[in-house]
């Protein structure tokens, strides 16, 4: 019974992961930053809704991987 409710918990937490993964600005150049094509990259700060994005995206992959070894140890 609570492995069902811990399932359904991880795949919302799977999809709010990947909306977060996909809604972040890209950070880099590539391969040109490095040589000084993205000086914005180094002395630019990013903006507020990128650094509430990288958070949320840290704290839902934590809560992914503690539910998904949850789910692991209940079932096993």
């Amino acid at each position: 019974m609570i492995a069902n409710i811990l399932m359904g918990l991880d795949i919302l937490i799977c999809i709010a992961l990947i909306g977060s993964v996909l809604m972040q600005s890209g950070k880099g150049g590539g391969l040109s930053g490095s040589f000084g094509g993205g000086d914005g990259a180094f002395f630019g700060k990013g903006n507020d809704v990128d650094t509430v994005m990288s958070k949320a995206t840290i704290i839902l992959g934590i809560s992914f991987a503690l539910v998904t070894l949850a789910i692991a140890k209940l079932t096993a």
